[in-house]
């Protein structure tokens, strides 16, 4: 079980309060029997929730106490296992992992890989057999849905199964080149993976975006209308728009900082270190940002920009309701899709929608880049860089051309 590979947490009340418990499993010297030990990990309040406790538990490196010894010929669940424990949600810089990169991981290697290939040897596991368990999830009905994987998810699917590999060629846990039989230890890299998908994200014509905020423009929905114009203007993420505080707008400079974002129900640290970057926020922008703010029932400096009233302030509004409920509508409305069609549509669709917009304008291909804060191909990190005035300008320049929305705005 993968809870005793990595041990489990556990609640217990004390004389000085609610306290977590790390619990793992150790061979009793006498019988050699299995038997629960636990060690002592904090107060519930200090850590209230199990993503700060585990934290804590790497944080004390408990887990040295584990009996995870591997074998010459493991199998691929030990080496999986091994993974989750030591690398998928570490701390420090080198190879950490987002949240929701972890979480996606975590959820493909338990729904799909363990269940096909955990009980294989790992080193017996080749190329060919990787490929053809490919075409299956490519073919055959998946999970509750009851549809096969598109070759997206399939491609994920196949890094995490990579990645368990290399980490336990990086651990010595198996060979680093070849195994006995002469085949790569790392069967994924030389497994192929169709990196084709029919998705193709429906774009927002600047025409359409005036439609929309016409639609979205009155006053009980003022803040879905600067939702909708953040977006669109800033090719900010869902969940980075989301997550912005007040104190993240820098009025001075004309630029808003992403700090944080803000995804399922809890605070992350973003999607990538170099997504970490300020954006543009050019004085049209900012006018409008500041109008919503005179509007807002939480309007301090640690309020969120995008707060939940039904939550009194003291969460963000839920990306995915708040799409589904105002801007699919207002899309309808505008063109952009049909009411029956069944297409995803939501609040990412405006960050393609202004690169799009941003390529038909001849931007420099790197100035949008930039402004979306993409990783450059050859780099597995990219710096993280300040707004500049060609990032003003390209901002600009979309504003210009939804500025009849813009005017209804101001002469509303």
């Amino acid at each position: 079980m993968a809870r005793k590979k990595r041990g489990w947490l556990r609640k217990r009340l004390y004389s000085d309060g609610l306290t977590w418990l790390w619990c793992y499993m150790v061979k009793r010297q006498s019988d050699e029997k299995g038997g629960e030990n636990h060690k002592r990990i904090g107060l519930v309040v200090d850590f209230p929730d199990e993503e700060s406790a585990w934290a804590e538990v790497g944080r004390l490196g408990l887990s040295k106490y584990l009996d995870n010894s591997i074998g010459s010929e493991p199998k691929f669940k030990e080496l999986a296992e091994h993974w989750r424990l030591k690398e998928l949600r570490k701390s420090g810089v080198i190879g950490k992992k987002a949240t929701e990169s972890a979480d996606r991981d975590e959820h493909n290697l338990d729904r799909y890989v363990l269940p096909h290939w955990g009980k294989e040897k790992a080193l017996d596991i080749n190329p060919v057999q990787i490929e053809d368990w490919f075409e299956t999830l490519a073919s055959t009905p998946q999970g509750s849905k009851q549809e096969p994987l598109n070759w997206r998810t399939i491609e994920k699917v196949k890094s995490v199964m990579s990645q368990v590999y290399t980490h336990a060629q990086r651990h010595h846990l198996i060979p680093a080149t070849l195994n006995p039989k002469g085949r790569p230890t790392n069967p994924c890299l030389m497994a192929r993976c169709s990196s084709s998908s029919d998705y193709e994200a429906r774009v927002v014509e600047p025409e359409q975006m005036i439609a929309i905020l016409r639609e979205l423009n009155a006053p009980e929905t003022l803040m879905e209308w600067t939702l909708a114009l953040v977006h669109s203007a800033t090719a900010l993420r869902p969940e980075e728009a989301f997550g912005l505080k007040w104190e993240d707008v820098d009025w001075a400079r004309n630029r808003v900082h992403v700090r944080r974002g803000w995804s399922k129900g809890r605070v992350t640290d973003g999607k990538t270190p170099n997504s970490i970057a300020p954006v543009a926020m050019h004085p049209t922008l900012a006018q409008f940002l500041l109008e919503w703010r005179k509007q807002s029932l939480y309007p301090k400096h640690s309020d969120w920009v995008f707060p939940s009233y039904r939550c009194k302030g003291k969460v963000p509004r839920s990306a995915s309701t708040c799409g589904k409920d105002y801007l699919r509508p207002a899309a309808v409305t505008a063109g952009v899709i049909k009411a029956a069609e069944s297409v995803r549509f939501g609040w990412h669709n405006l960050r393609h929608s202004l690169a799009t917009f941003f390529g038909s304008q001849e931007i420099p291909v790197q100035v949008i880049q930039q402004m979306l804060r993409h990783k450059k191909s050859e780099m597995t990190l990219h710096y993280v860089h300040g707004v500049n005035q060609q990032h003003m300008d390209a901002q600009k320049m979309f504003l210009d051309a939804i500025g009849v929305a813009l005017d209804d705005r101001i002469s509303g």
